[in-house]
């Protein structure tokens, strides 16, 4: 069976979803009369509005590869899926400054890159108002439905390296200087890590991504019995 993908947020025109409408950037450019202040200076706000058909669209024709890039993934990890939030901080020559995934539970890093990767390529609406301007939506990935999902596991199930795990995940997001990180694990039935998805709080959790997976994926956990297990750590 197929794998699906639920949208929410900006894409509910096109998946049929029954959310709330998308919430722009918050254009905090001059209020009084015209163009301008009352001082008669142009000023340009950090953030600027920005346009919310227009960035449904982009959103909307980045689906497909989206969908690529997870289910090159579940190819490799067979029960792979999860929720993202993607966070796109965009320029006013419309490209992506910066990207990164807010919240994940998909557990796979090559994944992430592979989706961010995408929306970095597309061509977004510049902001008005503003410098910059903020895109955000949430994407479902659901796995094909003749795979059993993994054990759930809280992070007390992982055995005493769990805290060795947690230490390294704190020093990544130290070096990097990164707002709170959250790690998803996949892990094998002798405890060693299959795979590792990052997620955070700022832009600064890119720059952490490598140094999470390199050493999580070194810690050995405990075994969950005879099925993989899918196990969340924070800092």
């Amino acid at each position: 069976m197929a794998s699906r993908l639920t949208c929410f947020a900006l894409l509910l025109a096109a998946c049929g979803a029954s959310q709330t409408e998308p919430v722009p950037a918050t254009d905090s450019g001059p209020t009084s009369d015209g163009d301008k202040p009352s001082s008669g200076i142009a000023v340009e706000a950090e953030i600027g509005a920005m346009n919310e058909g227009a960035v449904l669209d982009t959103f909307r024709k980045s689906q497909s590869a989206l969908m690529g890039c997870f289910q090159k993934g579940a190819g490799r990890v067979r029960f792979l899926g999860g929720k993202v939030r993607f966070h796109l901080r965009i320029d006013q020559s419309g490209k992506a400054k910066s990207a990164h995934l807010m919240q994940s539970t998909l557990g796979d890093r090559e994944t992430e890159s592979c989706m961010l990767g995408v929306l970095r390529g597309q061509g977004w609406p510049s902001p008005q108002g503003g410098k910059e301007g903020i895109a955000e939506t949430e994407f479902d990935f659901e796995p094909a439905t003749d795979v059993r999902a993994p054990i759930e596991w809280d992070p007390a199930d992982a055995g005493k390296n769990v805290a060795k795990a947690k230490a390294a995940l704190e020093q990544c997001r130290r070096d990097a200087n990164a707002g709170p990180i959250t790690a998803t694990l996949y892990v094998d039935t002798d405890g060693s890590v299959l795979s590792v998805g990052v997620s955070g709080e700022n832009a600064a959790t890119e720059e952490a991504a490598s140094c999470v997976v390199s050493a999580l994926s070194a810690v050995k956990l405990s075994s969950p019995g005879s099925y993989p297990a899918k196990l969340t750590l924070g800092r």
